[in-house]
């Protein structure tokens, strides 16, 4: 059965427990990364050809605004196909900030029929 990590995460200025600070490696990346160790899943990171800015309050502008104009960001890849996974993993921050409108491209791009999709933020 083959199984897929897709993830949207986060690097840079992030918003921890009060704080901002730089992480070089996004929580969302981290367990997924976890997922496919655990499951054996191949691993694809969804990544926008003009990312958001590195700072926080910027980049969570920047998606919200993409979020109200229903944008759909270029990305620099998507899977050739999907139909050869039984299951997909997808991670990604919180859809509050609007980056499911980069969601939307990745899975919109490549149609998926008989898999499951686990989701999770």
């Amino acid at each position: 059965m083959a199984k897929l990590a897709a993830f949207y995460s986060r690097a840079d200025e992030n918003y921890f427990s009060g704080g901002y600070r730089y992480v070089t490696v996004g929580n969302t990346e981290k367990v997924a990364k976890v997922i496919s160790e655990l499951t054996g899943a191949d691993l694809f990171k969804i990544e926008q050809k003009i990312p958001y800015a590195a700072d926080y309050n910027t980049c969570i502008q920047q998606a919200k605004e993409d979020l109200q104009a229903k944008a759909r960001p270029e990305l620099v890849s998507v899977p050739d196909s999907l139909d050869g996974y039984d299951e997909i993993y997808l991670g990604f921050p919180k859809m509050e900030y609007g980056f499911d409108c980069v969601l939307c491209v990745s899975c919109s791009k490549k149609g998926r029929k008989r898999n499951s999709m686990h989701k999770r933020q």
